[in-house]
């Protein structure tokens, strides 16, 4: 029942001179409202991430024929065109599991894990490596990456979820009518 509706139920007793009326009114609704820090650490990585994203294709171009190249340094990191599109999907992908009630936490700790496996692939190559040209990542995105991914696997795994409760109460009316 929505909040504001009634139902009511007219009995009529086989032998008697009155009615009954029963009648229920619902005043408050059930809602369960749940948020975790979680949310705003990831937010915030996911705004970052997406904001240096857009920085390197800003600083590299992008161009469909040429998506390895040119390796720009933005804010300390290397980017090919590619690596920042990625940089950008990645970055989205985090704030959708942020904005969820209570943080999507299971995808928020897919994320992570994918972050820090990609920052140790990244620290382990020698360079030169595909990754260094594909990507134009080197040390410090392996570091990055390790970090960022470290902070959002543990954020996901060791962070509460806070709810907060609102019951319903429903007001039960009896009535009686003389007929």
């Amino acid at each position: 029942m929505s909040a504001d509706t009634s139902h009511y139920v007219y009995e009529r007793p086989a032998s008697g001179e009155y009615e009954v009326e029963y009648g229920e009114r619902e005043r408050h609704t059930s809602m369960l409202t749940t948020w975790s820090p979680a949310q705003i650490i990831g937010l915030i990585i996911g705004i970052g991430i997406t904001v240096l994203g857009f920085a390197a294709i800003a600083e590299t171009g992008f161009d469909t024929d040429h998506i390895y190249t040119p390796h720009a340094e933005t804010w300390s990191l290397w980017h090919s065109p590619l690596f920042a599109l990625i940089e950008v999907g990645f970055g989205v992908l985090v704030i959708l599991a942020a904005v969820v009630p209570g943080g999507a936490r299971g995808f928020m700790a897919l994320l992570g894990a994918a972050a820090v496996s990609f920052g140790l692939v990244v620290l382990v190559e020698d360079v030169p490596n595909r990754l260094n040209h594909w990507l134009g990542v080197e040390d410090r995105n392996g570091v990055f990456y390790l970090l960022v991914g470290g902070v959002l696997l543990l954020t996901a795994i060791v962070s509460p979820v806070f709810t907060r409760k609102t019951r319903r109460h429903v007001v039960r009316d009896e009535q009686r009518v003389v007929a």
